[in-house]
């Protein structure tokens, strides 16, 4: 990673897998849907909403320890 712009690629990455495989299942759920990719939402039961409920916690860590990261490396960018 020696650029600014791979850390912002892999935010990027993260944020998208978050918002599709965390918050999709709820929305999904609320019409009765089932996204293609989207794996919890096919869990049955309670397994769907902690699955998703832990991958939005991941994503969110995982965004905060990059940016910590970038910061890190390229104080001024």
């Amino acid at each position: 990673m020696n650029d600014p712009k791979s850390y912002d690629g892999l935010s990027g990455l993260v944020f998208f897998l978050g918002v599709y495989e965390g918050v999709v299942p709820f929305v999904a759920r609320l019409w009765d849907g089932k996204p293609l990719l989207s794996l919890p939402a096919r869990l049955p039961g309670p397994a769907w909403w902690i699955v998703s409920t832990a991958v939005l916690v991941v994503g969110f860590l995982l965004l905060w320890w990059i940016d910590v990261a970038k910061k890190r490396r390229f104080p001024d960018a």
